[in-house]
């Protein structure tokens, strides 16, 4: 029925734009070097802490864990926010308005 095919086609073209996406994030955080930075400091922090004993389970520390999240989540916000300005002035470019 046409209800099948549309729900097929919403969901292949969801799968693409899923897809797209995690490649672009993926790219764009590997070659960020704020989230490298983030991330090699964050595992410096956790190597640290569970070798002084301040940290046995990452589980238990729901403080550190809540301040790395929002670390991350500020770095991937930057990330992409630059990324998609970068996307946009290159649309504009092409299109002749990035003059």
């Amino acid at each position: 029925s046409v209800a099948r095919a549309d729900a097929r086609m919403a969901k292949f073209f969801s799968g693409v734009f899923n897809y797209v996406f995690n490649e672009l994030l993926v790219e764009s955080l590997a070659n960020s070097r704020a989230f490298q930075r983030f991330a090699v400091r964050t595992d410096k922090a956790m190597r640290e802490a569970q070798a002084s004993g301040k940290l046995t389970d990452v589980a238990k520390a729901p403080g550190e864990a809540a301040k790395t999240a929002t670390e991350y989540g500020r770095a991937v916000w930057d990330e992409l926010t630059r990324q998609a300005a970068e996307m946009e002035r290159n649309a504009k470019q092409k299109a002749g308005g990035g003059k």
